[in-house]
Formats: C-alpha cells, sequence, structure tokens
C-alpha cells in the first residue's frame, strides 16, 4: 500500500545485559515455587478491563483504518488517559468528519479522552487538572502552518505550556506562506523533547522532516475512520454536483454559476459545504448543542474541570454528526460530484459516489492524491474517481461518468 514504508520501525530492546538476567533466572531451582502455598483468606479481585471495542468503519475503506491503527497504537498504550486540543466550531464538514474519525480511533485503542477543548476555550490549568499525566493529542487537518492563524498559534501555545508532556499532532498538512512565521514555529516545535508529527500526504511529510526535528511519520486522513452510523447521505436530485470552496484556498473561486440556477439551466447544482444550513430545525439542534457547550464551560470555570469534560465532549460530538449529516446530504444529492475539497474526496470514497478532483490554490489535493489515490486500482471497490487538471476537463470528466452509471 502506499506510504507503507513510513511506518516507523520497532526499536529492538533487546540487550546483552537483558539475555544474560533472562538466562540467568531460568537456570534457577524451581525448589521455591513448587512448594505448596500457605493457606490464605478469599480475596476479592476486580474483573479484568474490558478490551477495546474492534472499531466501526466502512469495509471498502478499512485498510486506511488499519493503517492509522497500527502507526497509533505505538503513541497510545491502551487505557491511555489523554487531551485532545482544537475540537471544530466552523462549519466546515471536513473537520466534522475528521473529530469523529479521531474519536473512533482513540476508543478503539482503548485511550479516554479526559479533557476537550476548542479554540476559544482552551485552559492549560483545567487540562491540568483533568490529565495530570498522559499525552495530549492535537487535532488532524489543514491547518499546520500559517494559512489558519488561529489554530497555529494555539499549537503553539499548547507546545510551550506542556514541555514534559508526550504531544501528538493528529494527521496534518502543512503550508507556510511566511519564513518568519515558519521559523517561529520550527523554534517552538524543536524546544519540545517529546513532540510527534503525523503527515497526511508526502510533500507534508518532506517538508516537515526537512525543516523540524521531531518524528514525523505518513498516515491518511483521520476521517476514514468516521462511524458508518454517522454517514447519512440522501437521494440524487441532481445529475452532477459541485462541491467549490470560497475561502482562501480557493484556486480560481467557483464555477460562474450557484446554487438551484445552475441546475435548471443544465449545468452541475454548485455549493459550499461552508455555508451553514438555513432550515429552523437544523438550526435549533445546532442552538441547544452550543448551549450546552456554554453550561460545561460555566461548570469548568466554576471549579469544576473534570465534571465538565463529558459533558463538553458530548457537545463537540454532537456537532460534528450534525455538520457530517448535513455535508453528506448535500454530496450525496448528486449522482455524481466534482470538488476542490479533500474531505468531499475522502467522504466521497465513504459513500461510494463516483467524483472528480480539480486544484485547490497550495496543492493539498493534489498531494492527497498522489500520496493515497493515484494508484488505486479502477476496479477497487467503492466509487470511481479521477482527476482533472481545469474545469472543463472536470465538466468532461464528470459527463462521461455520469454516462457509465446504471
Amino acid at each position: 500500500m502506499c506510504g507503507a514504508n513510513e511506518t516507523p520501525k520497532t526499536a529492538k530492546t533487546t540487550t546483552k545485559t537483558t539475555r544474560q538476567t533472562t538466562k540467568k533466572t531460568a537456570e534457577r531451582p524451581t525448589r521455591r515455587t513448587a512448594r505448596k502455598p500457605a493457606a490464605r483468606p478469599n480475596r476479592q479481585f476486580p474483573p479484568p478491563a474490558p478490551p477495546p471495542p474492534p472499531p466501526s468503519y466502512v469495509p471498502h475503506c478499512s485498510h486506511h483504518v488499519s493503517y492509522l491503527l497500527t502507526v497509533l497504537d505505538r503513541l497510545v498504550p491502551v487505557g491511555t488517559r489523554c487531551a485532545v486540543i482544537g475540537a471544530p466550531l466552523n462549519s466546515n464538514v471536513g473537520d466534522s468528519a475528521i473529530w469523529l474519525g479521531q474519536r473512533a480511533l482513540l476508543a478503539a485503542l482503548g485511550a479516554e479522552v479526559r479533557y476537550a477543548c476548542d479554540l476559544m476555550s482552551y485552559d492549560a490549568a483545567h487540562l491540568a487538572a483533568c490529565v495530570p499525566e498522559g499525552p495530549i493529542m492535537l487535532t488532524g487537518g489543514g491547518t499546520l502552518g500559517d494559512l489558519w492563524e488561529d489554530s497555529q498559534l494555539l499549537r503553539e501555545r499548547v507546545l510551550r505550556d506542556f514541555p514534559d508532556r508526550r504531544i501528538v499532532q493528529l494527521p496534518q498538512s502543512v503550508h507556510f506562506t511566511d519564513h518568519t512565521n515558519l521559523t517561529r514555529a520550527r523554534r517552538v516545535f524543536d524546544a519540545h523533547p517529546d513532540l510527534t508529527l503525523l503527515l497526511r500526504d508526502r510533500h507534508s511529510l518532506h517538508r516537515c522532516r526537512t525543516v523540524f526535528e521531531a518524528p514525523a511519520l505518513l498516515v491518511p486522513d483521520l476521517a476514514f475512520a468516521v462511524p458508518p452510523d454517522a454517514l447519512t447521505g440522501g437521494a440524487a436530485s441532481h445529475d452532477v454536483v459541485w462541491l467549490a470552496r470560497e475561502d482562501k484556498e480557493s484556486a480560481k473561486g467557483p464555477p460562474a454559476v450557484r446554487g438551484a440556477l445552475g441546475g435548471r439551466c443544465g449545468g452541475p447544482y454548485v455549493f459550499d459545504w461552508a455555508r451553514e444550513a438555513t432550515d429552523a430545525e437544523w438550526r435549533q439542534a445546532k442552538e441547544t448543542l452550543w448551549r450546552g457547550r456554554a453550561r460545561a464551560l460555566c461548570r469548568a470555570s466554576s471549579g469544576d474541570p473534570v465534571g465538565a469534560a463529558p459533558g463538553l465532549l458530548a457537545v463537540y460530538d454532537g456537532l460534528a454528526r450534525l455538520q457530517l449529516a448535513r455535508g453528506c446530504r448535500l454530496l450525496t444529492s448528486g449522482r455524481v460530484a466534482v470538488t476542490d475539497r479533500l474531505h468531499g474526496h475522502v467522504l466521497g470514497l465513504l459513500l461510494a459516489l463516483p467524483h472528480v478532483l480539480v486544484p485547490d490554490r497550495y496543492g493539498k489535493i493534489r498531494s492527497y492524491w498522489d500520496t493515497w489515490t493515484a494508484h488505486r486500482p479502477p476496479t477497487a471497490p467503492g466509487a470511481t474517481v479521477a482527476w482533472a487538471g481545469t474545469e472543463a476537463e472536470a465538466r468532461e470528466t464528470a459527463g462521461r461518468l455520469l454516462v457509465d452509471l446504471p
């Protein structure tokens, strides 16, 4: 599988002293252990902890989940109590998919998340109270760099606040536009003695191995571990949908025709899922979750951060599921999709939706395509996927995929 050679090798731990000690132990007489033990009163031992539940995943993407578990298992031992930094509050569906994927993976590894925060609620004292020891996990995504400054500044702050903890940066794409920002990040990253960087494409991996001293490993995107029950698609009402970025990562801006007008004119239905839903029921559900966040943060500020953590996690999970369901409905409203969003691609694979990828501004989606998808056999189970370098080529390719559908 592409990227398999990037998996860290297991360090050899057997030394000459260990072998000698083992040999002496084996040569000792066994008379002592052969004696009949003295009678002791019956003791009540607690039952052994149940093994972690097996991960739930979409079968044709199971190789991605297995790869992620193999790498994370070496960084997060079973039974670990940990913190997770950077829960998404924004409307970007991809961030919600990442959050749910990493929650599922940590649960499958038997890790217990005892503290979580979003960009606005990080509190070092609360983290220390909830997780006095144990690793700190930084949420995955596409924010390592200076494109999304708030996320990068929080990342650097956590590294400075906890120099004595293991910190794992979950899978990210990397892009710096300003050398000053890169220099500052390198100073903070290199000062931390136990930082591990997980990267989701080869370009980001090479960049980090060139610039930073921390170990850097290649892994797929965390969204592949989204539980299947969170992938709620809908009925197709368009032949082609075009999920087009409207933010700073858009290469050329969205296609000229947007929304339902595109469908009436025979073109694709164009949208960006960063725009939130407007129906009353959806907005009411979100407002309820936001009120739950406020109550949990109030409890934490009142001196009970440990008691507030479960409620805050439930809110973050609920928000992520709400946003992901909206994104899946939008994406599956077409029989074929075109997108310049990385998680339009990942969810297209998970939902077995034929789709075409087009470039974003900084090459993130192309690098991911080259790393994990370009070598995917045409007969692989799941969706048919194609790359298009231009809008015209994307329209033509989408039309061809549409004709091939049953």
